[in-house]
């Protein structure tokens, strides 16, 4: 552990945290990461860094635009639109089944 976090308590957000403090952030769009924080602390009883709040926000954004994107390619294909050769549809059902 390094020097600086001695004595500091390791907390993990479970992935159903995550997802619920995103939908928190959803419905609160203006609450800043301080906010977060202090509802994550107050929801589950679990101190977190700052840090944590934006990493997990910042993969949620990636999630949702790669899912996005994925879906776009799913409709296309259906309709005909992409040629399948030049797509891996394997990767993008993936992406559908993990969202």
């Amino acid at each position: 552990m390094a020097s600086h976090l001695k004595g500091v308590k390791k907390s993990t957000l479970r992935d159903e945290m995550r997802k619920a403090l995103c939908e928190y952030k959803n419905e609160h769009p203006s609450s800043s990461q301080k906010d977060l924080q202090q509802w994550v602390q107050q929801k589950f009883d679990l101190s977190v860094s700052q840090s944590t709040i934006s990493n997990t926000l910042k993969r949620a954004v990636k999630i949702y635009y790669q899912c996005r994107f994925y879906s776009n390619i799913l409709e296309r294909y259906e309709k005909g639109e992409i040629n399948p050769e030049k797509t891996n549809v394997l990767h993008a059902i993936h992406f559908i089944n993990v969202a």
